[in-house]
C-alpha cells in the first residue's frame, strides 16, 4: 500500500528511471505520469490518443526505443473515460520488448461496465511485465485519507520497495481501506447510480447537439466549442463545478463528473439556459 496512487507512480519513477531514459504516455493523461519521469531526468514519449480518443498499440509501439523503461496505460483513461479492451492490452504485452515494463492505471476500473474490459490483474497473474495501480480515492470515496495500492509481480514489488519509506501509510488509512474493500454494499450502488447518470447525461447531451465521448468512468468529455470557457464560468457563478478542458490541451471540451440524479438534473438544466443565452 501506499499514500495513494500517487505515491506509487513516484516510486516507480524512482524504481525504473534515470536519467535519459523514456516513458511513453498516450496523451492526453494523467499529468503524474510526466511529473514521475521529470523528476528522475526521464524523457516522456507523448503518443497522440486516436480520432475519438481511443488508444492507438501501434502508435505506442513504434515509440519504443532502447532508452524507453516505462508505457503508462491510464484505463479508464482521465480524462477521455476512454478504455484499453483486454484483447488490446493483451497485444501490448506480447509486443514489447523485455526492457519495458507497463504501469497499468486502474483508478477508474470500477466504473467500467464494457464486456471487453481488463482491470489489468489477470495479466500480473499470468506472470506479464505489468504492474496495476489502483487507488481508494474513486469509487470508495477516500480521496482525502490518502491510500492506493498495486498489484505486480513479486521481482516488481521487491524492486518497488527499495525505495519506498517503511511508515508512508498511516494507520487510520488502512483501516478505512479495509473497512472500504468490505463494504460491496456502497460499491454495488455507487456503480448503479454512476452508469444511470451516465445514461441521464447521455440523453440530454443528444437532445443538446453536444458531441461527447462515451465514457467508462465517472465522467464525461464534453465538446462546446468556442463557449467552453465561458460554458465553465457560467457553471462555476452557479456553483457547479467542472474541469475546463484546457488542462489537457482540449481547449473546447469540459470533462464533467457524474453526480446524483439530483445533481444531474441541475447541471444539465443550467447548461441548456447557459446555451440558450448564445
Amino acid at each position: 500500500m501506499t499514500n495513494g496512487a500517487d505515491e506509487l507512480i513516484t516510486l516507480i519513477s524512482e524504481s525504473y528511471l534515470e536519467a535519459n531514459d523514456e516513458i511513453i504516455v498516450p496523451s492526453p493523461s494523467f499529468s503524474e505520469y510526466d511529473f514521475g519521469a521529470r523528476l528522475m531526468g526521464a524523457k516522456v514519449i507523448q503518443v497522440p490518443l486516436g480520432e475519438n480518443y481511443e488508444f492507438n498499440i501501434d502508435a505506442i509501439l513504434s515509440r519504443i526505443s532502447e532508452q524507453t523503461k516505462l508505457i503508462y496505460i491510464c484505463s479508464p483513461n482521465n480524462p477521455t473515460g476512454t478504455y484499453l479492451s483486454k484483447a488490446k492490452l493483451n497485444s501490448l504485452l506480447e509486443s514489447i520488448p523485455k526492457h519495458v515494463l507497463v504501469v497499468f492505471d486502474g483508478a477508474y476500473s470500477h466504473f467500467a461496465t464494457a464486456e471487453d474490459y481488463s482491470n489489468g490483474i489477470e495479466f500480473v497473474q499470468q506472470d506479464y511485465p505489468i504492474i496495476v495501480l489502483q487507488t481508494f480515492s474513486k469509487i470508495y470515496g477516500l480521496a482525502g485519507v490518502r491510500i492506493g495500492f498495486g498489484v505486480a509481480s513479486q521481482e516488481i514489488v521487491k524492486d518497488i520497495l527499495k525505495v519506498k519509506e517503511p511508515f508512508n501509510v498511516n494507520s487510520l488509512a488502512q483501516v478505512a481501506a479495509v473497512a472500504a474493500l468490505s463494504d460491496q454494499k456502497h460499491l454495488k450502488a455507487s456503480q448503479e447510480i454512476n452508469e444511470n447518470g451516465r445514461k441521464q447525461l447521455y440523453e440530454t447531451f443528444d437532445e443538446l447537439g453536444l458531441h461527447f465521448i462515451e465514457s467508462m468512468s465517472n465522467f464525461v468529455l464534453v465538446q462546446f466549442g468556442p463557449y467552453a470557457e465561458h460554458v465553465y464560468k457560467q457553471l462555476m457563478a452557479n456553483g457547479i463545478i467542472v474541469r475546463s478542458g484546457a488542462t489537457w490541451g482540449l481547449n473546447e471540451y469540459l470533462r464533467i463528473s457524474i453526480g446524483t440524479f439530483e445533481e444531474n438534473k441541475k447541471l444539465l438544466e443550467t447548461i441548456q439556459s447557459i446555451l440558450n443565452e448564445q
